[in-house]
């Protein structure tokens, strides 16, 4: 029982830590965050994050885990839903950009991190191997499509990286503009891209 409750602490604890992450390097960037100023943001000391994640490496490893854990829980359960593969796509778009609504903090954390923190020596960056998750979830729609007969044939890939292409420039103009209308630009992606996989009739 009492292993039981120091893994629930410290899970609690982890949890605890990496939101506070998030806080800091949405609110102050990439490169002010600081151990010690997430210590101070979960009124911690940096020992008991060290304890927890080894570095600040490993710290940022775990907030893009937590963002993608965030992204996911919300998307899949909306995309599965769906009766065909065009409404499949549909919610996979929509379902992207309503996490930007909704988890505004993440979304900036996990771009501080995408711009700010390359791979060590010339190796994939912290969010190289979500990117890639991303792209193949995204195909398994369009396969999805293709067998029932809804998409005309294209090289899924190619319109993997297009459709994530369009999605992923949405922070960016969210930061510059944050009054920024979601919902009409999910039409006009749902529009284009529901035109651009269609099988002609």
């Amino acid at each position: 029982m009492a292993s039981e409750s120091r893994t629930f602490i410290e899970e609690a604890r982890r949890a605890q830590i990496i939101a506070c992450a998030v806080e800091v390097l949405a609110d102050h960037g990439y490169a002010r965050t600081t151990l010690a100023r997430i210590a101070k943001q979960a009124k911690i000391s940096t020992g008991v994050i060290s304890y927890h994640f080894g570095g600040k490496t490993q710290l940022i490893q775990a907030v893009v885990a937590e963002v993608a854990r965030l992204a996911t829980d919300l998307m899949v359960p909306r995309i599965v839903s769906q009766p065909t593969a065009t409404e499949g796509l549909r919610a996979y778009i929509e379902s992207n950009l309503e996490f930007m609504r909704l988890h505004r903090k993440p979304l900036l954390a996990l771009v501080e991190i995408i711009t700010h923190m390359p791979g060590e020596e010339g190796s994939p960056g912290p969010y190289a191997e979500q990117a890639e998750i991303a792209i193949t979830d995204l195909e398994k729609v369009l396969e999805w499509g293709r067998r029932s007969g809804e998409f005309r044939d294209f090289d899924q890939r190619s319109m993997a990286i297009a459709i994530r292409g369009a999605i992923d420039a949405v922070p960016g103009r969210l930061l510059a503009d944050p009054g920024f209308d979601l919902d009409l630009l999910a039409r006009e992606l749902v529009t284009i891209f529901t035109l651009a996989t269609r099988r002609q009739a």
